[in-house]
């Protein structure tokens, strides 16, 4: 990529990062990690393949709510209230090496459980707030890199014409 393309797709990145940061503020959510980790995911892993998205979508659901019952069980139960979710970790695991149910146990799953799992965030995450986010950065991002990529191919059959 040359240097005049980096710099205007690293523009176009700092414009979408900020109005998700804006986004986020207009509706109080805090946790807008989630959505820069789905950002991230569909432009690295799935390279802004539209149809990659439902899976992504529901895959980070999924892996919030794995973590989620990780944070409940605990929750009520102390330290031993984390072996059904632990368990539960374990199936998801077992599900997405073998295939089983790809939409919803995926390589996206299993980032969100990755680091939705993780202590710190375990202690204090409003996990209601993460689903938020992840639907809000499903619609933003995605309806942003989908319109593109339709107008600039609307543009590129227009000229070619």
């Amino acid at each position: 990529m040359g240097i005049g393309l980096a710099a205007g797709v690293t523009l176009g990145v700092v414009l979408l990062i900020v109005g998700f940061i804006v986004l986020g503020a207009i509706f109080g959510l805090v946790p807008l990690y989630a959505g820069f980790l789905l950002l991230w995911y569909f432009g690295s892993i799935d390279l802004l393949e539209e149809g990659a998205l439902p899976a992504l979508a529901v895959g980070a659901v999924a892996g919030t709510l794995i973590a989620w019952g990780l944070q409940v069980g605990v929750a009520a139960w102390g330290p031993a209230g984390a072996l059904p979710g632990v368990a539960v970790i374990v199936v998801a695991i077992f599900c997405q090496l073998r295939g089983i149910l790809p939409l919803a146990i995926n390589r996206a799953t299993m980032l969100y459980v990755t680091v939705l799992a993780a202590p710190l965030l375990q202690t204090g995450e409003r996990f209601d707030q993460v689903l938020i986010v992840v639907a809000l950065a499903t619609v933003y991002f995605g309806g942003i890199v989908v319109g593109a990529k339709r107008l600039i191919a609307a543009r590129a059959g227009g000229e070619a014409r």
